[in-house]
């Protein structure tokens, strides 16, 4: 078996990096979809049902955050194994990825279904929404083990240079899901009216069929997690899943944790910067979906590399991928500034709303560069294994928008442009300090010198 895995740092580096990407972004935006498709089910339950399911998801966005604790590494040590042409190595490592993966849903998941009533409190639901969000979190929790699992055998695949087969299962599941959500939220034909659970259990049904395509696949590639070590702990193996994924899913935290806190600044100033913000970050996600393509495709080059010991050749890698991720960007900032207004009317008439907005995506056009310098590095910093300079400059960085924001909008009276400001502001520091870190080399320290 030790041959039969060949790594892709061989091929042609300008098509291997569009070929992890591309599927990268698509990923994104049909993750994305799900969350749309169940809003436009479940929106025509009311408005009730409405605030509860955007509700959850802020719930949610906490919790699968935390599925970096064991994916990042799982994907950052199956690519060094497959570098080092020691595919077996890289079993193991990710069967242990998988156990920590299953420990940490399930850890979490019952102390969500526990407290979920203290936190729809915190939210201020009240009693009908409150039921409803229960309705729906209760049905997600007793199945997510199987979104975990899904970001699980998705971490193999990229390990093994393989963005496109996890795509396409994606897209599969998306497309079962958009079926069920009419046919259990309304009761058609056969199935049982659930209303807003029956979003929620469509949703758990299409990631369990999904999950399983993935695990056949990996069946018909021999490249399943081995059985040895999903049933015991490697102390050394699971240190290093750790020390890459922990930054990055504390990093992930904090972030909806800080957003949570932001938007009560950005409700002082109406429910229109609210609508605005809302719709400018749906806007924003072409630029996102850029970056997580171009940062898959980096952990992915650097992680193999590293593992091959052409350390040089992970740093070309990871700058290729970030000059690709900039230069698009730059095109998308360009409408972002120059067509605010047009992009803002696709998704609002209200005039107010489209006056936030614009003057939201008009600076944030500024700093959309630093968006990807922030991203894609992130990703090649998870290729080498090494994350915690990631998360000493998210963590802090992140927080300060809290009193910045403030500061501007509300002491220095610029409204929610001070707030825009804030966030791009800080956005371009986190680009610029994850790129300089890279390019100083400290994740070389700790890695075997060059072959």
């Amino acid at each position: 078996m030790q041959n039969d895995f060949q790594p892709i740092i061989y091929r042609n580096i300008h098509g291997t990096i569009f070929r992890l990407s591309l599927p990268g972004m698509i990923s994104s935006i049909l993750e994305t979809l799900f969350q749309l498709i169940d809003a436009y089910w479940v929106g025509k339950l009311g408005a009730e049902a409405l605030a509860a399911i955007g509700g959850c998801a802020f719930i949610l966005w906490a919790v699968f955050s935390l599925t970096a604790l064991s994916i990042n590494g799982i994907a950052t040590l199956v690519a060094q194994n497959i570098g080092a042409q020691k595919p077996d190595e890289g079993r193991f490592a990710a069967a242990q990825g998988f156990l920590l993966n299953t420990l940490t849903v399930f850890l979490v998941g019952g102390l969500v279904y526990l407290g979920q009533n203290h936190l729809y409190r915190l939210m201020r639901f009240d009693l009908q929404v409150t039921q409803l969000a229960h309705q729906y979190m209760t049905i997600i929790l007793s199945g997510m083990v199987f979104i975990f699992w899904f970001t699980a055998f998705e971490a193999v695949f990229r390990g093994l240079g393989d963005t496109r087969t996890p795509m396409i299962v994606l897209a599969f599941g998306l497309t079962l899901n958009a079926i069920a959500d009419p046919f259990f939220i309304f009761g058609w034909w056969i199935f049982p009216e659930m209303g807003i659970g029956g979003a929620a259990l469509a949703t758990i049904i299409s990631e369990a069929i999904s999950v399983l395509g993935l695990w056949w696949l990996l069946k018909r590639r021999r490249y399943l997690p081995c059985k040895k070590g999903l049933l015991t702990i490697d102390r050394s193996v699971m240190k290093r899943l750790l020390a890459i994924g922990a930054p990055v899913a504390f990093g992930g935290f904090f972030f909806s944790i800080i957003y949570v806190i932001l938007t009560r600044i950005i409700a002082r100033f109406g429910m229109a910067a609210i609508a605005a913000i809302g719709i400018g970050h749906r806007i924003e996600g072409i630029a996102w979906f850029a970056c997580v393509g171009f940062s898959v495709a980096a952990s992915t080059l650097v992680g193999q590399n590293v593992g091959a010991r052409r350390i040089k050749h992970a740093a070309r890698a990871a700058w290729l991928v970030t000059g690709y991720g900039v230069l698009i960007l730059l095109a998308v900032s360009a409408v972002y500034y120059f067509y605010p207004d047009v992009l803002m009317r696709v998704f609002t008439q209200d005039v107010r709303v489209q006056q936030i907005g614009t003057e939201y995506l008009r600076i944030i056009a500024l700093f959309e560069i630093f968006l990807g310098l922030e991203v894609i590095m992130e990703g090649a910093f998870s290729g080498a294994g090494y994350t915690f300079p990631v998360m000493l400059v998210s963590v802090p960085i992140t927080a300060a928008r809290i009193p910045l924001a403030y500061l501007l909008a509300v002491s220095w009276n610029w409204g929610t442009s001070g707030i825009w400001w804030a966030i791009a502001l800080t956005t371009g520091l986190k680009g610029f300090l994850n790129a300089l870190l890279f390019a100083l080399g400290i994740w070389k320290k700790k890695l075997k010198p060059e072959a």
